[in-house]
């Protein structure tokens, strides 16, 4: 099990489990020893399912910081959020970068009301993506960016468009010094699925960490927590650590995100 984890969500987001202490005990029960919770974004029109309620974010800044405050001799906690790029959000998205501790970019539609990044069908979808992530990290909104290979989830086939993208997103990386993370999430919990070139997990996707690997990008592994109890199991950690078996990927476990981040804030505009 992973002594650090930044990729935690709550109850609020509408699709997770489970009560915030819950997270932080099983998160201590199983050796974790430093946990940020990082749930959805929220703005001001509600999108309920999929990330919180604009008036539900007090009460999450509230309960994160009192559990830290409560199990600060057992565990260090850090309050961050998974934001996306949306330029029509960027006055709420200010507020949360320069109040939270962190902020992971997970990019899950291409605008604020646009298509899903998990049904991108053509080339101006992966390019539109890849624009989105490259402006957040140039205007210094995010800390790494959260399942870089997303748009892989239900895309057919890891054709050159895929491999452009990932050459793209690697160079994004190195540039703004980045990680990408390797993801332990919905991509593996549902299981491998046959598309129309091979049978692989949703994310991630080997041919993605390849050209990370190549390049010396730096990886994070993200659990992507919904449910407490997923703290207590190493399978969906073994499930994505065995989609980059061999690839000498340059995995950074000791990366000090909180430090990192107060010098992006420094950036930010």
């Amino acid at each position: 099990m992973l002594k650090t984890n930044w990729h935690t969500h709550t109850k609020r987001c509408g699709h997770a489990k489970g009560t915030d202490e819950e997270y932080v005990l099983e998160a201590i029960a199983a050796g974790v020893k430093t946990l940020g919770f990082s749930d959805h974004a929220c703005y001001k029109e509600p999108d309920p399912g999929l990330r919180m309620n604009y008036d539900q974010y007090d009460d999450y800044k509230q309960s994160i910081l009192a559990l830290k405050e409560k199990y600060k001799d057992q565990i260090n906690i850090y309050l961050g959020m998974e934001v996306e790029y949306y330029p029509d959000q960027w006055e709420d998205l200010s507020r949360y970068r320069k109040e939270l501790d962190y902020c992971i970019l997970g990019q899950h539609k291409l605008s604020f009301h646009g298509k899903s990044v998990y049904r991108v069908d053509c080339e101006e979808d992966f390019r539109s993506y890849v624009d989105m992530v490259e402006l957040a990290c140039d205007r210094g909104l995010c800390d790494y960016i959260a399942h870089p290979d997303v748009l892989m989830f239900r895309y057919p086939v890891v054709d050159g468009t895929a491999i452009e993208t990932a050459e793209r997103l690697a160079d994004i990386s190195n540039r703004y010094q980045m990680p990408v993370e390797l993801n332990c999430g919905s991509g593996v919990i549902y299981g491998k699925h046959q598309f129309d070139d091979c049978i692989r997990y949703g994310y991630p996707v080997r041919q993605f960490f390849e050209v990370f690997a190549k390049k010396k990008c730096p990886v994070i592994i993200g659990l992507d927590i919904h449910d407490p109890k997923n703290f207590r199991t190493d399978i969906y950690i073994d499930r994505a650590l065995s989609v980059i078996e061999g690839l000498g990927c340059n995995i950074i476990d000791d990366y000090d995100l909180p430090a990192a981040a107060a010098e992006r804030k420094k950036l930010f505009r």
